[in-house]
């Protein structure tokens, strides 16, 4: 059996998506050796960057080359890899692609209402990748919200949708001795420093202004000299005022383009994981911190909750006083911090890379006993 894995373009990134390919391509041929699985790469070069030009390589140039890969291998199976890239069904048979979708926010910003020319013209291509997507054999979700949300928003059918939580253990790799003590001045942070971690992008959705509003209040009730790290985003302009307007910017370090290493590193350091975000199809970070043993404080939002468990602390209303009250509470008694460091440990072990491929594959042989349905 002939299987094409088609990953975002950006396969060589840092977060979810791009390690989904990494971890598929990698753990696949392990579990399948009489399989034959081919990746298709696109590197796109500094100079092609351009808005234009990565457009065109997106919606045009990137399908076809991944149709022309299909075909020179004789493919029996395609799988599109990340949601966004659905539009890939168009230069293949429908029939005979998988496609994994990591969360359905695109539904969201279609029905969000915005009338400008930007989200006009952003609307018009979600609802032509959106459209492909209705026409995939079989859809992989990382969770039961996303599932949820995929038979809601698109009415597809539950027969083919099936549940393949990520794994966790990509963030166990140490660092070279001493390498942990020369990143944190890189930092900014003084060694002996406490502090807050926040991981991922600083979308709207990832409730940026919630954290910093939580982040000074938390100062205030704990009387601590806390920082502030976040990590793999890039704050606004109007996030930036309110650093200022609080009067936390002493307090807090942004960074981004981390190895897994590094950011194992840092989660071992943290105190404790505030992830106030308000729509998340897994929540990969999450799970990265209670793998750590790294406490968690989290809006009850999306599908956080289902890989949280009762391994951390869901605040159910998005407000900064409910988030530093909480965060306050695990930072100040050590009973209940280790509590929820060993069931964030032992819940965290079932979240493996290996696990999910060979869910992953066990989709594969079924929809080949089925002839495809």
């Amino acid at each position: 059996m002939r299987v094409v894995l088609i990953p975002d373009l950006e396969v060589e990134g840092w977060r979810s998506m791009a390690l989904y390919a990494q971890q598929l391509a990698q753990w696949l041929p392990q579990l399948a050796p009489e399989w034959t699985f081919h990746i298709v790469r696109w590197s796109v070069p500094a100079w092609g960057r351009t808005r234009l030009v990565r457009f065109a390589v997106r919606y045009v140039g990137f399908p076809q080359r991944v149709a022309r890969v299909c075909r020179r291998e004789r493919a029996e199976l395609h799988h599109v890899l990340d949601h966004s890239y659905a539009h890939m069904l168009r230069w293949l048979d429908p029939r005979r692609t998988i496609v994994t979708v990591h969360d359905l926010y695109p539904c969201r910003l279609l029905n969000a209402g915005e009338a400008n020319a930007r989200s006009r013209m952003r609307n018009l291509i979600l609802q032509w990748v959106m459209t492909a997507l209705r026409e995939a054999v079989h859809v992989i979700v990382d969770s039961e919200f996303t599932k949820s949300e995929l038979r809601r928003w698109l009415d597809y059918s539950e027969a083919r949708i099936t549940v393949v939580p990520l794994g966790g253990d990509h963030v166990e790799v140490p660092l070279e001795e001493g390498e942990a003590d020369r990143l944190f001045p890189r930092l900014g942070l003084p060694c002996a420093a406490r502090f807050i971690l926040h991981v991922g992008s600083c979308d709207e959705r990832k409730n940026i202004l919630t954290l910093l509003r939580a982040f000074s209040r938390l100062r205030a009730l704990t009387g601590e000299g806390l920082y502030l790290l976040q990590v793999g985003g890039r704050f606004t302009r109007a996030h930036r005022e309110v650093i200022r307007r609080l009067g936390i910017e002493h307090y807090v370090r942004q960074c981004a383009d981390l190895s897994w290493e590094q950011l194992a590193a840092i989660y071992r350091r943290a105190a404790l994981l505030l992830f106030p975000s308000t729509y998340e199809g897994f929540g990969l970070p999450v799970l990265e911190a209670m793998r750590m043993g790294t406490p968690v404080v989290a809006l009850a939002a999306g599908a956080v909750p289902e890989v949280l468990g009762d391994a951390g602390v869901l605040v159910r209303e998005n407000d900064a006083e409910a988030f530093a009250e909480a965060a306050a509470r695990v930072l100040e008694d050590e009973q209940v911090r280790g509590e929820l460091v060993e069931r964030a440990r032992r819940r965290a072990r079932s979240f493996t890379w290996r696990e999910t491929a060979r869910q992953v594959l066990a989709v594969y042989r079924s929809l080949v006993a089925s002839d495809f349905g």
